[in-house]
């Protein structure tokens, strides 16, 4: 239901209190049936006291989704002869948040002697995170598409997103 836009006023009537002359005026204000919240609608006039109803035309309208769902991504430690077994373990464990010990020193392993290891594969915004963290930790990590994704290092990865 919707407020009318026409207004009926009703009666004035002049009130005396004391010396004073008040006069009280009220508003009447129409329910309509039609809906919406006004707008520039088609008016249809009423036969009762002048009063119109407003006619509002709904159009729906439904967004269409994409429905190629979005690519995972890798991050990728890359070896570096630095740091050792024990710091990176430590700095995985602090950034990724969700690999115990025995998943980290996998993946340490992993990248020693293939050169690099995929850590987990996630959403292009959370890998990037995770890749800034582990530079921060001054470790060397990428982020790569998963369908462009070259090289080894498939193992000792969490496999969780997120």
């Amino acid at each position: 239901m919707a407020f009318s836009p026409v207004a009926q006023r009703a009666h004035h009537a002049p009130l005396t209190i004391g010396h004073q002359r008040t006069t009280i005026s009220t508003t009447i204000l129409h329910m309509s049936d039609s809906g919406g919240g006004g707008g520039g609608a088609e008016k249809a006039k009423d036969k009762k006291k002048g009063l119109s109803t407003i006619v509002i035309d709904k159009t729906d309208t439904e967004m269409q989704e994409d429905e190629t769902p979005e690519e995972m991504w890798r991050v990728v430690l890359h070896n570096d002869e630095v740091h050792t077994f024990n710091y990176v373990i430590r700095s995985l464990q602090k950034v990724m948040g969700t690999l115990d010990k025995k998943k980290a020193f996998d993946i340490c392993t992993v990248t020693h002697g293939q050169g690099q290891a995929t850590i987990t594969e996630c959403w292009k915004a959370q890998a990037m995170k995770y890749c800034l963290g582990l530079q921060r930790q001054g470790l060397t990590a990428s982020i790569a598409p998963e369908g462009k994704f070259e090289g080894g290092g498939e193992g000792g990865g969490d496999g969780q997103s997120g």
